[in-house]
């Protein structure tokens, strides 16, 4: 068996099909390199280097006279994915998630088959192995590792990759053991579906946490007396941030919903109606996309926390 560790970065932020570069390294089972290569590619865009926020200054070491004269995409497909494919190579990244959605979407771009492998990710394994709860970027990584190295560049943020699994691995345990160990589902991208590879531990304690606060707002809905029909056949899912708050807001919007004769749903394709949350988290957002759809359709309609406490006032 093989390790590949490899990373993609994008000439424009904003467009996931950018890609301009593929960094690949390639070691044994004991991270001895067998190859490490950049390989760019003419990304056909207007450069914005600034990521997907203003002013990052994200420094990709770019030369555009390189990339103007490099490969399309399309040339270099079959390369990537001989490499990503090949059934005796295990394959991770760090941060892989996002790298495995900018291959999906160039693949798309330029109208070819989906690229399907399964991988780890190097910062969800060194996450766990330190006990930690934020996950750690490749520079701060290599700053506890005593390394060096150009961040950002492809290549050598593949390299970074590797040598962050080399660590974990130093205890004896092969990657896939180190997986094991924490229960980390692996994860795939098979006909543009990606599957994330996370923690199952994780999953487990998030679903069952939710589980028992849905539990204790029923329990808590079931107290309040209604006093009212005005909303008689309305039924609110609430963002998720302010459901899981066990807040006094999160109060005041319960007892507003069921005494006035409304229910609580968790689903949205249950709700008439969704309440935002002023505290949105990236996960409300993303679900909010969702709400934004079946509002434009007719089928619910989206409110704030204010706008339901003040209906009583209108």
């Amino acid at each position: 068996m093989k390790y590949l560790a490899f990373d993609i970065e994008a000439a424009n932020g904003y467009k996931p099909y950018s890609i301009c570069s593929i960094g690949i390294v390639i070691a044994d089972t004991d991270f001895n390199i067998l190859k490490r290569e950049n390989i760019w590619i003419n990304p056909h865009t207007k450069y914005n280097l600034n990521g997907t926020r203003k002013n990052v200054g994200i420094d990709l070491h770019l030369d555009k006279e390189l990339l103007d004269r490099s490969p399309d995409f399309s040339e270099v497909y079959p390369e990537i994915r001989s490499l990503l494919t090949d059934a005796d190579t295990l394959v991770f990244g760090h941060a892989v998630d996002s790298d495995v959605r900018m291959l999906n979407a160039t693949c798309k771009k330029y109208g070819l088959e989906c690229i399907e492998f399964r991988f780890l990710c190097s910062q969800l394994l060194y996450r766990l192995y330190k006990g930690e709860k934020d996950v750690k970027a490749l520079n701060k990584i290599a700053a506890e590792l005593g390394l060096e190295y150009n961040e950002h560049n492809s290549e050598d943020d593949a390299w970074m990759s590797m040598m962050t699994m080399k660590f974990l691995c130093a205890q004896g345990l092969t990657p896939l053991q180190l997986a094991d160990k924490y229960h980390v589902r692996m994860g795939s991208n098979i006909g543009f579906e990606i599957v994330r590879t996370v923690s199952l531990d994780g999953q487990n304690s998030k679903k069952g946490e939710f589980r028992r606060q849905v539990a204790r707002i029923k329990d808590f809905c079931g107290k309040i007396e209604v006093a009212g029909n005005r909303l008689n056949g309305n039924v609110y899912a609430i963002a998720r941030s302010l459901e899981m708050s066990q807040s006094d807001v999160l109060k005041r919007v319960l007892e507003q919903i069921v005494s006035n004769g409304g229910k609580y749903t968790t689903k949205l394709a249950k709700c008439t109606h969704y309440v935002t949350s002023d505290n949105a988290t990236s996960q409300d957002l993303l679900r909010e996309k969702r709400v934004d759809e079946l509002q434009q359709q007719g089928i619910l309609q989206k409110l704030t926390i204010q706008q339901l406490l003040s209906e009583d006032e209108q």
